[in-house]
This record gives structure tokens, C-alpha cells and sequence, in this order.
């Protein structure tokens, strides 16, 4: 039990640590929440799967895989083209769907694969900024 409320706190931290900087703090609450809530939601379909005991009654992945389905959903309203013929959001999509994979992998308690996919994640992050700096300082220097 406990086991599961840790999972589910530190897939909520992983989310507000992606959700930071991918946004602002104000919506990186929704990325915990949503990280969480993935976590939450594998930990539930894996847990009905262990108590029904058949694989002819339940499928451990289902559930899991309405998330993917639902969040590449809630992605698709994020994306729009700007008055100047721009393509926005699409970042922020991709984090979101990315931070409810990474909240599966943490409910599916698979650590080292986590906690890999999170430094992966941070690394590209990082990289991403670090390179933009040195553009923008090239353009503007």
C-alpha cells in the first residue's frame, strides 16, 4: 500500500519537475497531476489484473493505454497555427504526452527505466535551452 502512495507522489514531483520547464509554475501542476494520475491509473489496471487472476477476465495494459490515446487527444487541442502562420503548442503537447508515459512507467514501478526516461527527458530539456542561448547570442553578438 504504501509502496503505491510513494509511486504515485514521486510520478506527481516528476510531472511538476517536467511541467517546470516545459511552462511556467502555474501549469505545472497540471503536468504533476497529470503524471500522477497515469501512475495512478497503471498501478489501478495492474492491481485489477492480480485480483481477477485470468488474463481471459482483464488485460493489465488496457486501461493503461487509454491514457496514451486520451492525453495524444488533449495534445491535439493544444496545437494551433498563429495568426502569423506559425505552429504553436506543439512542444507543450509532446511534454504533456511524454510526462504521462514517464507517471505509467513510475506507477508500473519500473525505476531504473524511469528514472532514466526522466534524465533523458531533463537532458534534452537543458540541451534544447542551452543551444537557443547560443543562437540567440550568435544572431544578437
Amino acid at each position: 500500500m504504501i509502496d503505491f502512495v510513494v509511486r504515485v507522489l514521486v510520478a506527481g514531483v516528476v510531472g511538476l519537475i517536467i511541467g517546470l520547464f516545459t511552462t511556467n509554475a502555474r501549469s505545472a501542476r497540471i503536468f504533476g497531476m497529470i503524471t500522477a494520475a497515469a501512475s495512478l491509473i497503471t498501478i489501478t489496471s495492474t492491481e485489477f489484473f492480480k485480483e481477477v487472476a485470468g488474463p481471459w477476465f482483464s488485460d493489465p495494459g488496457r486501461l493503461s493505454a487509454q491514457v496514451v490515446s486520451a492525453l495524444g487527444f488533449i495534445g491535439t487541442g493544444l496545437i494551433w497555427i498563429s495568426s502569423d502562420k506559425q505552429v504553436r503548442g506543439l512542444s507543450e503537447a509532446a511534454s504533456i504526452w511524454l510526462s504521462a508515459i514517464v507517471g505509467m512507467l513510475i506507477g508500473a514501478g519500473l525505476t531504473h527505466i524511469s528514472t532514466s526516461a526522466v534524465l533523458a527527458v531533463l537532458l534534452i530539456y537543458w540541451s534544447t535551452e542551452t543551444i537557443i542561448k547560443w543562437k540567440n547570442m550568435d544572431k544578437n553578438g
